[in-house]
């Protein structure tokens, strides 16, 4: 497969929307009169209404900007970001995915402070997806280009680790879930239903020796462990469901899988997921503006909604964290306003694997 190709399906999956989002007019005042409202709550995060119960929708709370409205470009009028992930230094870490020349497109936000500090620049790269990992505390980086990237939580010692053809064709890098010993575990996004190309492929930590775990996906996007590192769940984007993939003892192979949940997203997709210590799987329904919460066993337990309050739709929720040993969740969203990061309370508490595979602070 060309690599144009593997690209021009990558940026379809941001894009995918644009049909049915009205484009945004500024809304400056209004953002500006939300975030504010935000931070005089106080330092520590708002949180939905109460635990989630059974069957419950509640609504995530509008935390920090942290990005504007992106210039116009390929993708349309819009700002997406990807991540995030706690780093050793308690910030929440994310990755820019539109950010035009000039920006960061990895950024850091104190959550004490609400303080955005930019890390790396790369206006060639459209990052999907930062981790830490649990061997070295470095920051890995999923490009959709065909590339993963490694660096320093300060933005030093940034070098390329994965590039190229991987096991035989171009690799369409999205997300990342680490096991306890630093192995990565990557989804590659591409394929359709009627052509399940995509795979999931496990690296050595150092991005080296990758070994094909699952094959015959439609656009594999979110990956993350359960809470015994037993068994993946990944999500497909274009088949709108998640895979239950148990593996064997040395993590390189696949053993009896099945299809753990689906949904009736419509034109949207199943994106980035997390799981909490409960086991609990937190599924992102990119261009919807929500989150399913579902048990083990597929039950829906709860669905964190993003309040469509801005003067343009922000329905782009591509990825969550929740921060280890508490319930706080934080949820990036994307659309006709600019890259927000909303707040939530989890069922279950956070933990390696609600946080890409290491404890963080």
């Amino acid at each position: 497969m060309a690599f144009s190709h593997v690209f021009s399906r990558g940026t379809t999956r941001l894009g995918r929307r644009r049909s049915i989002i009205t484009v945004g007019l500024s809304g400056a005042a209004l953002i500006a009169a939300l975030v504010t409202g935000a931070s005089a709550e106080g330092s520590e995060p708002g949180h939905a209404d109460g635990p989630a119960t059974e069957g419950k929708t509640i609504n995530a709370h509008l935390f920090a900007q942290v990005a504007p409205l992106d210039p116009p470009g390929p993708l349309g009028h819009i700002t997406a970001l990807e991540g995030p992930a706690f780093g050793p230094d308690g910030k929440l870490y994310m990755v820019h995915s539109t950010a035009p020349a000039g920006r960061p497109s990895v950024i850091a936000l104190d959550v004490r402070t609400r303080e955005i500090k930019g890390i790396h620049q790369a206006s060639t790269s459209m990052y999907t997806s930062l981790q830490f990992s649990p061997a070295d505390g470095r920051i890995y980086l999923t490009d959709l280009n065909g590339k993963i990237d490694r660096m320093n939580p300060d933005g030093s010692g940034f070098t390329n680790i994965v590039s190229g053809d991987v096991l035989g064709r171009p690799l369409s890098a999205d997300d990342i879930a680490f096991d306890r010993n630093g192995a990565l575990f990557v989804t590659d996004f591409q394929g359709t239903p009627w052509k399940p190309t995509g795979r999931v492929i496990r690296f050595d930590p150092d991005g080296t020796h990758p070994t094909l775990l699952m094959d015959g996906l439609a656009g594999a996007n979110g990956i993350s462990f359960d809470p015994t590192y037993s068994a993946l769940w990944v999500s497909e984007f274009r088949a709108g469901r998640t895979d239950d993939l148990p593996l064997s003892a040395d993590h390189k192979s696949v053993v009896d899988p099945s299809i753990g949940m689906y949904g009736n997203e419509g034109v949207g997709g199943f994106d980035s997921n997390a799981v909490d210590a409960s086991g609990n799987i937190y599924q992102c329904a990119f261009g919807d503006g929500k989150i399913y919460v579902y048990s083990p066993h597929g039950t829906l337990l709860a669905t964190i909604v993003v309040p469509q309050t801005m003067v343009a739709p922000e329905l782009l929720t591509t990825n969550l964290v929740i921060r280890p040993g508490t319930h706080d969740g934080y949820l990036v969203v994307g659309g006709d306003n600019g890259g927000f990061v909303y707040t939530f309370r989890a069922l279950g508490l956070g933990d390696a694997q609600s946080n890409g595979g290491r404890t963080g602070a």
